[in-house]
């Protein structure tokens, strides 16, 4: 059973904000923000958009992209880390913007951070090829913005908002084939990378201002990360019977430029191959990795027989990769 990709779309919420600005807002040096984090421009979501908005708003145009109604999906995928309300669930509030016919259509939630798309990849090719599900949809809608402190100019200048929707459906013929997934987490790294309130530990009154705001130990993280990189890797190429450099192309979460940079000269990979988003959407979460999957489908450069890399890092600390060969 292979899979096709029947529509992968995007929606870029609010405004371009650009670092040249953002400098000037944040009173810091020109070209700091380029040499730090790697982000030009990233798009941040007005006030009136949600993350069930945005969402919707993707799905909607990779529904008519792949000339198809609400109704005609088997399942529906919300993936991310932002969220409108703790309940009800995200899936659930896209769908009902979207939703004219009051549709049955199944729908859940998947979180796990910047990895949320690999993981609900994942889920959908189980559902297409042993569930017998022929259709199922994947959103991932983040805003990031409103969680940022603006006196840590290093993560606010390194984040942006957007929603993407891919499209997949079971096909006899067409699409890839999944040829290996793995997911490792080690907890060495639970308190790297953390929105402190929000949950049931810290709310309302006895949170402060700043337990709101996202807050990441970047150089631990990104040691920790490099420690059980090689490891990680080289079980999956075991698994896959492929090495980094034998892939068409690397689609890696864009952590950040420095993390980025640290990937291609560890694995030695040729820059033309890996995808990168980074400068002009800043770091999206989990959006991140298939805005590369967009771009790569919808300028047609997915060919048979291109083989295809998709890996990164969460908080947490997790690691995941996805093979998958068209």
């Amino acid at each position: 059973m292979n899979i096709k990709i029947q529509a992968i779309e995007k929606y870029m919420p609010g405004s371009v904000v650009n670092s040249t600005d953002l400098e000037k807002h944040l009173q810091l040096p020109t070209g700091w923000i380029e040499k730090n984090s790697g982000v030009l421009t990233r798009n941040w979501a007005n006030p009136y958009e949600s993350v069930g908005s945005i969402g919707a708003e993707a799905l909607k145009r990779a529904l008519a992209k792949a000339s198809l109604q609400l109704s005609e999906l088997d399942l529906l995928i919300a993936a991310g880390a932002s969220y409108d309300h703790p309940i009800p669930f995200n899936a659930a509030l896209i769908k009902k913007q979207i939703d004219t016919e009051y549709a049955d259509t199944p729908c859940f939630d998947v979180d796990s951070t910047c990895l949320s798309f690999l993981h609900a990849l994942d889920i959908a090719h189980l559902y297409l090829q042993y569930r017998g599900l022929k259709r199922v949809a994947i959103v991932n809608a983040e805003i990031a913005s409103r969680n940022l402190d603006p006196n840590d100019p290093k993560t606010y200048s390194l984040f942006g908002d957007a929603a993407i929707a891919v499209i997949l459906e079971a096909s006899s013929t067409e699409g890839y084939q999944p040829i290996g997934a793995s997911f490792k987490n080690y907890t060495q790294g639970v308190e790297y990378a953390k929105i402190y309130a929000g949950g049931l530990v810290k709310q309302g009154i006895s949170a402060v201002p700043e337990e709101f705001y996202f807050q990441m130990q970047g150089k631990h993280m990104i040691k920790l990360t490099l420690e059980k990189l090689a490891g990680f890797m080289d079980d999956f190429s075991q698994q896959t019977h492929t090495q980094l450099i034998e892939y068409d192309f690397v689609l890696p979460h864009q952590t950040s430029r420095i993390g980025n940079e640290l990937f291609i000269r560890t694995y030695n990979l040729d820059p033309q191959k890996v995808v990168l988003t980074l400068p002009h959407y800043g770091n999206c979460i989990s959006a991140s990795i298939p805005l590369g999957l967009e771009v790569l489908w919808n300028n047609q450069q997915l060919v048979k027989g291109s083989r295809m890399l998709l890996a990164g890092s969460a908080a947490g600390l997790s690691l995941g990769a996805i093979a998958l060969q068209f």
